[in-house]
């Protein structure tokens, strides 16, 4: 085969496969702005639950979803099977290792079987509880088991805290891990909403957290606290569930943007080595004539 059709050849089946990974990478940004238009906005609906908790901090109960002194601390980690999520579930596992750093004797719970992998690695092997998709036919269904463990690891005392650690989509193409604390409720007040990642969180801005107010509960505040924790944290899974699938789409994408391009730059050499190799044939062959001319002419002198 000469070197001509082999480039040939080449060119045709790196053409192929950018016309391939443009059509998938095309369906994957459908289905990030898919998700997202479908993702259900609960801002609000967590703000209600932060002027409740505001408002009832200072009850008297002993309910430990609103607070408690227990130290002990769940981690729960939120990931990807998908194979090329590895790069950003290692990401999570330095968070998940910084935090059980400053959390000794810390839980770990996880949503996916290859972060429970990575996490085993590095030596975080307190892994109390692997969650996976594919043990239940919905994330409304998943959600609902994770929260029944967590609300279980506090209310049976095994635990004061959890602390999420999930994968977020700001964007499609800003994807970073973010740090929550999901319970107890007290902790959400300080935070101003639980998120962690930056700091230690920072006190909510407006009414001090020694505010006092008259109430009239026509339940026990334990029961109150019971069933509305249920439904927050039931609301907040589901939403960083949901969020899963926004950030497997926009990997996905970028990813087989990055793939395109590399493939990109190799059809410009293959290209290029193409017409030169074009070029050095065609010389190769005038060349040949040339001699043959001169020879035939030398013959007949």
């Amino acid at each position: 085969m000469g070197k001509v059709t082999r480039l040939k050849g080449d060119l045709d089946d790196v053409d192929a496969l950018l016309e391939i990974i443009s059509v998938i990478k095309d369906v994957a940004t459908n289905r990030f702005f898919t998700f997202a238009q479908r993702k259900a906005n609960f801002q609000k609906f967590f703000e209600v639950f932060m002027d409740f908790f505001q408002i009832v901090q200072n009850i008297e109960t002993e309910c430990p979803l609103l607070r408690n002194d227990n130290k002990g601390v769940t981690l729960f980690i939120v990931s990807s099977d998908q194979a090329f999520m590895a790069q950003l579930n290692s990401r999570l596992t330095s968070l998940a290792l910084q935090q059980s750093e400053k959390n000794p004797g810390a839980a770990i719970a996880c949503l996916g079987k290859r972060v429970a992998e990575k996490l085993r690695a590095v030596g975080l092997t307190n892994i109390e509880k692997i969650f996976t998709t594919d043990q239940y036919p919905d994330r409304y269904t998943l959600s609902l088991a994770i929260r029944e463990y967590l609300v279980s690891r506090i209310m049976e005392g095994h635990a004061g805290k959890v602390i999420l650690i999930h994968l977020w989509a700001k964007n499609f193409t800003i994807v970073k891990p973010r740090i929550l604390t999901l319970l107890p409720a007290s902790e959400l007040i300080r935070t101003g909403g639980g998120d962690i990642t930056e700091e230690d969180g920072q006190e909510m801005d407006g009414q001090s957290r020694e505010d006092k107010y008259k109430l009239l509960l026509e339940s026990p505040p334990d029961k109150i606290m019971k069933a509305l924790a249920d439904i927050w944290i039931h609301s907040r899974l589901f939403e960083l569930l949901s969020d899963i699938l926004l950030v497997e789409a926009a990997i996905q994408a970028q990813q087989l943007e990055s793939a395109m391009e590399s493939l990109g730059s190799e059809k410009k050499g293959l290209l290029v080595s193409f017409r030169k190799a074009g070029r050095d044939e065609m010389n190769k062959a005038m060349r040949e004539v040339f001699t043959q001319s001169g020879v035939a002419k030398g013959g007949r002198r």
